[in-house]
């Protein structure tokens, strides 16, 4: 949760601070020490003028990069995508520099206040890191200014996104119970869960329904998944009931085993718990997908006509085929948890030399984010946006040709072909210029050669 907060950190830095302000300031070198006059050489007055000045500055400082901050999400909201605001307060770089002034403020405050105009002496030490401090936070500041100008590259920020992408969907392909499980057939009885509020699906939290699930003898169907934008009363997911499957286990001492097993399916009243996890926008995290959104953003914004930049647009399609094509090649599954069998509870070491065994009764079945879908998405809009730029076209024929010799999946290849078909009507209707589109249909040609048997050249 704090992950997508800025304060944490500067509080914590600013805690620390004080700590150290506490007990340095106790600390006094007698003046006959031969390194007192290297820590600080001056009187109170002095260390006072100085702490004033460094808190000062430090407010000054920060101030300045709050509003440069502020300049940067602007223009990048503005230029690329409204959804990279989260991102960048995120990024190490700001929050970096804000604990770092915020610790010296912090840190300079007290140590002034821990000053006695009656003692001629001062804390030489706690003076002395102050001035250390201001090096670090003048060194801090031109990292600053180097990351932020590295930040609002198109570039860095188009590999952030697909960096983000690729990373979070190893996440969600590693995790438990997900394999290839068709959704399961829901009957006409099964009951409706539906969403009590409006926002985006930031997480969904299978393990408290998989247990009631089998406690009661459910089986569950979540057919929304993260990132989805959900209304209130939309159906979320379905459910049913079989009592005689169920393992209450004493979970409810209300409730009789054998006579809630013989219950029929319409009469048991058991509410599932709560699953989703919303917000007002989409984050990353389990939404693997938020990355290829991000990256559509720019492209479309570079297509548009205030903006005008098809290169752009290029560069994101060359930079979103590689993550098209890891997803392709590992695409995530649906999750499908199966009650477990008493059978086959047996020691890890005993399971290594049995033959696979057949799972147990279905309990959940939690819907993913599909290839299929992603590319239909990616590929309409870029079409859509672009269909008066032949570069733009020739570039997502070549990202289709990839992507159609990375898999053989069936509902996949009809995608591809369906684009391919809308890809060259869109190319006829919006091309004024032959040469142009005989360059889009060369590139359609070239594509469907490579798939091709090579003609009969005859005796």
């Amino acid at each position: 949760m704090f992950t997508s907060k800025l304060w944490p950190l500067p509080l914590a830095g600013a805690l620390v601070s004080a700590i150290v302000a506490f007990v340095v300031a106790d600390i006094r070198v007698p003046a006959e020490a031969t390194f007192a006059t290297y820590l600080w050489p001056g009187d109170a007055k002095a260390a006072s003028d100085m702490l004033s000045f460094i808190a000062g500055t430090s407010m000054t400082v920060l101030t300045t990069t709050i509003s440069m901050t502020l300049i940067v999400l602007q223009v990048a909201s503005g230029n690329f995508s409204h959804q990279l605001l989260r991102d960048y307060i995120q990024s190490p770089a700001v929050r970096g520099i804000v604990t770092v002034y915020v610790s010296v403020f912090t840190y300079a405050v007290l140590v002034l206040r821990s000053l006695d105009s009656d003692q001629k002496t001062p804390p030489q030490l706690a003076v002395t890191i102050s001035v250390i401090l201001v090096f670090l936070a003048l060194g801090t500041f031109i990292w600053y200014v180097s990351r932020v100008v590295d930040m609002v590259r198109v570039d860095t920020i188009i590999n952030a996104s697909v960096k983000r992408t690729l990373e979070y969907s190893d996440d969600v392909a590693e995790a438990d119970n997900r394999q290839a499980y068709p959704r399961p057939q829901v009957p006409d009885h099964a009951r409706r869960i539906t969403a009590d509020k409006f926002g985006y699906i930031q997480k969904i939290d299978l393990k408290p329904l998989t247990k009631w699930a089998e406690e009661y003898g459910a089986t569950v169907v979540v057919d929304v998944r993260p990132g989805d934008r959900v209304i209130s009363g939309q159906t979320v997911a379905r459910y049913w009931f079989d009592p005689e499957t169920a393992k209450l286990n004493d979970v409810d001492e209300d409730l009789d085993t054998e006579e809630y097993r013989e219950q029929s399916a319409e009469d048991v009243e058991q509410t599932p718990p709560s699953f989703l996890y919303l917000d007002l926008e989409r984050v990353s995290g389990e939404d693997f997908s938020l990355g290829l959104r991000q990256l559509l953003d720019i492209g479309v914004r570079a297509l548009s006509p205030g903006t005008n930049d098809p290169t752009t647009a290029r560069h994101v399609i060359g930079q979103s085929a590689s993550a098209l094509r890891e997803l392709v090649l590992d695409a995530p599954q649906p999750t499908a948890c199966f009650e477990e069998v008493e059978d086959q509870k047996e020691e890890k070491e005993d399971q290594e030399d049995k033959a696979p065994k057949e799972p147990g009764r279905l309990v959940l079945w939690a819907a993913v984010r599909t290839p299929a879908e992603m590319i239909n998405a990616f590929s309409s809009q870029f079409r859509r946006y672009g269909s008066k730029e032949p570069g733009v076209l020739i570039d997502l024929l070549q990202t289709l040709e990839l992507l159609e010799d990375s898999t053989k999946d069936p509902e996949l290849l009809n995608v591809i072909a369906d684009q391919r078909k809308s890809i060259v009507a869109a190319a006829k209707r919006d091309l004024a210029d032959e040469l142009d589109l005989q360059s889009v249909l060369h590139a359609v040609r070239a594509d469907s050669s490579l798939h091709e048997p090579p003609p009969d050249e005859g005796v």
